[in-house]
Order: C-alpha cells, then sequence, then structure tokens
C-alpha cells in the first residue's frame, strides 16, 4: 500500500488513543481498528507531566484531527485526574500491564515494572 492509501484509509477510520501519564514521561500510542501501532511516543515530562500532556495532545489533534480519535484512555500516576479533565477512560495501570503483556505476550507469566514513583510485580 502507498504511503498516499495508508493515509486515506487512516482519515477513513478511527484511531484510539493510549496514554500513561507518569512522573518522569507522558507516553503516547496511537493504535487503528486493527491494532496496528500508528504513532508511539516517550516524552520527558520533567515534573510537569500535564504540561506535557497538553503540548502532547494538541499535536496529536493537528496531526490526525480531532474527529479520528475513535477512543482515548489513561492511566499512570496523573491517568485519573487527565481522564476526567479530557473525556476519556481511566485504565488502572496494573490492569492495563497486565492485559497488554497477555495479549502481546501470553507465553509470559510475570512482569516486573519499575516506575519514577513505584515498581510493580505482577504474577
Amino acid at each position: 500500500m502507498r504511503d498516499s492509501e495508508y493515509a486515506t484509509k487512516l482519515v477513513n477510520s478511527k484511531l484510539h488513543l493510549g496514554l500513561d501519564i507518569g512522573s518522569i514521561s507522558v507516553n503516547a500510542v496511537i493504535i487503528d481498528d486493527s491494532g496496528n501501532i500508528i504513532e508511539n511516543r516517550y516524552e520527558y515530562c520533567y515534573g510537569k507531566p500535564f504540561d506535557v500532556l497538553v503540548r502532547v495532545l494538541d499535536e496529536i489533534i493537528k496531526t490526525y484531527g480531532f474527529e479520528s480519535i475513535g477512543k482515548a484512555a489513561f492511566t499512570g500516576s496523573g491517568g485519573k485526574q487527565a481522564a476526567e479533565l479530557a473525556g476519556g477512560t481511566f485504565v488502572n495501570e496494573i490492569i492495563a500491564q497486565s492485559t497488554s503483556v497477555s495479549v502481546l505476550y501470553p507465553q509470559i507469566r510475570t512482569i516486573i515494572e519499575m516506575g519514577g514513583e513505584d515498581s510493580k510485580l505482577i504474577f
């Protein structure tokens, strides 16, 4: 598929946005209806996660258009507040991590995650 055909397909389908708002970084992923990653971002927040979140959301909306975003889910230490402010869905980060690993890597039985504020061990 040529780039122009792919871009047309993206415009005509809904994209889904996942945001992880943490104490160290704001991470964003955009996927299409088939689960293909369209864009993946990791942005240091330098102690100002909501300033970075606003900038990232602004750039995403300018790139893809507000109408193209079908669903938005938020996780991380700032996820609940961000979801309330932006109108998305909050997903507990342990649920988000365990669900995504079980889908992407079903053979994995243990997850160790070390974040900026805490660490997790999930069996």
